[in-house]
């Protein structure tokens, strides 16, 4: 019995000891990191919006090969997720909560028994292309805040996000040039909601068509506080070049079931499609559609409409002003 009080009693000063350093310990950790990446803010948000690149540059991602993740329906934008499980890094959950393209996207992260963390995205325009914060703000409990004494946490996130960062500039630069070849990539496009307002438009108006309809697609986001979960958008249903018209509808991607008066809710399913990240002026986009078409003919490859742009450099007070800059993902649907 005196064995057992005196561990008592050891376990009880272990706890008062404890207690006492978790009233003079830190109870938070914020760091931000940032880098700059030779890309247009939208080019940069688009990859870090869509959770499925992060298995490309993610620093715990490339080091832990046993992380398994599975995807919500909608894996861009605001309210998509990925929960992950692991041999070596437990489990959880990422959500991005707000996405603001291209100036900002916000994550909370949840530790399963770990407790959670917010983790935010900053885009701002700089003179070599954008500069990109990420930041980390966690919370830790009395008396768990008490190990922040006897661990360098901080220095250890701060690694990993550098280590990400570095990972991401290289994942974007790397889509950047299109080449002149015209390079074609096979991939899975993500099933997306759209809201859009669509018309017929006359092939010699389509320049006029769309400043006049995208900015107000913008504003019905701005005004109605839907999300945007992406960038400006053109899907082109028909381009017809005996009556020289287009079945057009332009806006934007918001998450699934999202809608707002007066523009028109669209839903592409997920499937295979074809994509080529075009570089330059708009105007030259052309042989990028020329090339897709000649890829599927040479593979017996069948499009199903609409051919999908994604406008991932306009000029704007915060993008890219350089067309030779500007990106163009162009995406073509293939039946299957």
């Amino acid at each position: 019995m005196k064995v057992l009080k005196t561990l008592g009693l050891v376990v009880l000063g272990l706890l008062a000891i404890v207690a006492l350093l978790g009233l003079i310990a830190p109870n938070q950790v914020v760091i931000s990191r940032s880098t700059t990446i030779n890309a247009a803010p939208a080019t940069v948000y688009q990859v870090v919006s869509e959770l499925p690149s992060w298995e490309r540059w993610s620093p715990w991602q490339r080091r832990d090969a046993t992380i398994k993740n599975e995807y919500s329906e909608t894996t861009a934008g605001a309210g998509a997720y990925y929960t992950w499980t692991s041999e070596d890094s437990g489990a959880g959950q990422l959500t991005i909560t707000d996405a603001w393209g291209p100036d900002s996207l916000h994550t909370l992260i949840e530790f399963d028994g770990q407790g959670n963390t917010n983790s935010n995205w900053y885009f701002k325009p700089a003179d070599k292309g954008t500069e990109v914060t990420w930041t980390f703000d966690s919370k830790f409990p009395f008396p768990f805040n008490a190990m922040l004494l006897f661990q360098d946490f901080e220095g250890m996130i701060s690694k990993d996000y550098e280590e990400g960062l570095a990972f991401l500039k290289e994942e974007v630069e790397s889509i950047l040039p299109a080449g002149p070849d015209l390079t074609i990539q096979e991939v899975d496009f993500p099933a997306t909601h759209y809201l859009v307002k669509r018309a017929t438009v006359a092939m010699k108006d389509m320049g006029a068509h769309f400043q006049e309809v995208m900015p107000a697609v913008g504003m019905a986001f701005g005004e109605s506080g839907v999300a945007m979960a992406g960038t400006p958008t053109g899907l082109f249903y028909t381009w017809d070049e005996e009556t020289q018209t287009s079945d057009v509808a332009i806006g934007i991607p918001a998450a699934s079931g999202a809608a707002i008066e007066g523009l028109t809710s669209i839903d592409i399913p997920a499937g295979r499609a074809l994509q080529i990240n075009y570089v330059g002026p708009y105007e030259g986009t052309g042989a990028a559609h020329e090339a897709l078409d000649a890829y599927m003919v040479a593979n017996g490859l069948k499009f199903q409409a609409p051919a999908i742009e994604k406008y991932m450099g306009d000029p704007g007070p915060d993008t890219e002003t350089d067309p030779n800059k500007w990106m163009t993902q162009i995406v073509y649907l293939l039946e299957e």
